[in-house]
């Protein structure tokens, strides 16, 4: 069972973050690869039972590959509109003109 699960970082640790799952799901990639090699050579030598085994693993390894790339997009995506969020506030800021303080003006 797989359950979402939120929590914060700091914005400078966004992509070390994504790097840690990308480096999870290379694993995961890499399982594959053996399990379907494994699945190939079990066709080849008769051995149905192991070839259903070895696909089995492949599916869930490609799930848990796909639920993790979700993962990173998801992630990706809030850290893209962060930064966006932080450029507009950041320009409207300098839009502003600053008020002199203490100067006063008269009118007539």
């Amino acid at each position: 069972m797989r359950v979402n699960v939120t929590y914060s970082v700091d914005l400078g640790e966004v992509k070390q973050l994504i790097q840690e799952i990308l480096l999870k799901i290379e694993d995961d990639v890499e399982e594959v690869s053996g399990n379907f090699l494994a699945t190939q050579d079990n066709v080849n030598s008769d051995n149905e039972k192991e070839a259903v085994e070895a696909i089995e693993k492949c599916r869930k390894n490609l799930s848990s590959i796909d639920h993790s790339l979700y993962d990173c997009w998801n992630i990706l995506n809030g850290y893209q509109q962060t930064l966006l969020q932080m450029k507009q506030a950041n320009s409207m800021e300098e839009a502003i003109p600053e008020k002199n303080v203490g100067e006063h003006v008269e009118g007539g």
